[in-house]
């Protein structure tokens, strides 16, 4: 991990990816868009890339994604947690603390989605339902494309509850689930350790993406909170890291 803030995401050579953790802030209403374009210029002179747009969503752990042309750009993408484009120079970014950041790649259609995956949004198929977007409106081939989950908790730290566990049971009840699950502490109520980023494979998998092009950061956010933001880990104190895409011009 680069001690000064950042780590470099080896996707694919077209592309600049990064992981901007501490000591740099990205936690909307805490740190103004003019700052975190600062912090970006720093960063820039270190890795050399340049973009000609910053787009972050305003994130509400839903499901909803954009897909970004010369007509919004300069829109405020409010209640999004996804972005999709075919636009060299502009950088996606997606703002984490403990949730993915899902990073998708299509190499034939020079197609780019970095979406935003917390527990809820998993719930939701986030991810599946990126995918589905890229095939209707660049024609994405599932097979073709490359995927890089984020730095995120771990299931040694998302423990959940049984009403939790019994909705990811029916909502993926195609995928086998019991091996995903951990039994924790019985406190007032029996607890559970599950494994997102599993999960995730799992269902990328089911959607024809094969697991050698899937990889996946070996780092809890929540082990790692001394360098990471995580929320489960800073509580209410806890500022946002940031998953940064873009296709070099």
């Amino acid at each position: 991990m680069n001690m000064n803030g950042f780590f470099p995401i080896d996707l694919d050579e077209n592309l600049v990816c990064l992981f901007i953790h501490k000591p740099y802030n990205f936690k909307r209403d805490a740190v103004s868009l003019s700052e975190q374009v600062q912090a970006l210029e720093l960063i820039q002179k270190e890795t050399e890339f340049h973009f000609e747009h910053f787009i972050t969503p305003q994130q509400v752990h839903g499901n909803t994604i954009v897909c970004i042309d010369e007509t919004n750009l300069n829109e405020q993408f409010e209640n999004t947690d996804g972005l999709i484009t075919q636009l060299k120079g502009i950088a996606l970014g997606t703002r984490v603390a403990d949730c993915q950041g899902i990073l998708l790649y299509d190499p034939e259609h020079q197609v780019i989605g970095n979406i935003h995956s917390g527990w809820r949004g998993t719930l939701q198929r986030i991810g599946s339902h990126a995918v589905q977007i890229m095939q209707e409106t660049y024609h994405t081939q599932p097979q073709n494309l490359k995927v890089y989950l984020s730095p995120s908790i771990h299931q040694c730290c998302f423990e959940i509850w049984e009403e939790v566990k019994q909705k990811f049971e029916k909502e993926f009840s195609e995928i086998p689930f019991d091996d995903l699950l951990k039994k924790g502490d019985f406190k007032e109520e029996q607890k559970y350790y599950l494994d997102l980023i599993a999960l995730n494979r799992r269902v990328l998998n089911n959607l024809w993406i094969p697991e050698e092009n899937i990889s996946a950061s070996e780092l809890c956010s929540c082990c790692h909170k001394e360098t990471i933001h995580s929320y489960r880990g800073d509580k209410e104190t806890s500022g946002r890291n940031l998953c940064l895409m873009m296709i070099k011009k």
